[in-house]
């Protein structure tokens, strides 16, 4: 499996398109595409999760896995999008006090502006 990207904001914002399901069985995959984007000194990123229905704790720590060395570099991850279900799991987690998250992908990538 493999997670669509796309740059947004002149190429500063890397939107990672989350799929229906976010699990163990993919989770690492996740953490292997923001390393390489942390390599490539991309440190400024939105997860879309507009189609996500599903995520374990897997899931969970994928996203929250490099928040610490994006902020490092003066970047953060925000979360776009999330279905009620999604925003029940990251509210019960606490990881909504950790990470932005904001109601479209458009005004995540808008926050990184400025």
């Amino acid at each position: 499996m493999n997670f669509p990207t796309h740059f947004m904001l002149n190429g500063e914002v890397v939107v990672i398109d989350i799929p229906r399901r976010l699990t163990s069985e993919i989770s690492g995959e996740l953490k292997k595409l923001m390393k390489e984007l942390l390599a490539q000194e991309k440190y400024k990123i939105v997860m879309n999760l507009e189609k996500t229905r599903y995520m374990d704790s897997s899931g969970l720590g994928a996203i929250v896995s490099k928040i610490a060395a994006t902020r490092t570099h003066g970047g953060d991850i925000r979360l776009a999008a999330p279905q009620q279900t999604i925003i029940d799991l990251l509210e019960l987690t606490h990881i909504n006090q950790i990470v932005k998250i904001f109601d479209s992908v458009e005004e995540a990538v808008k926050s990184f502006e400025g």
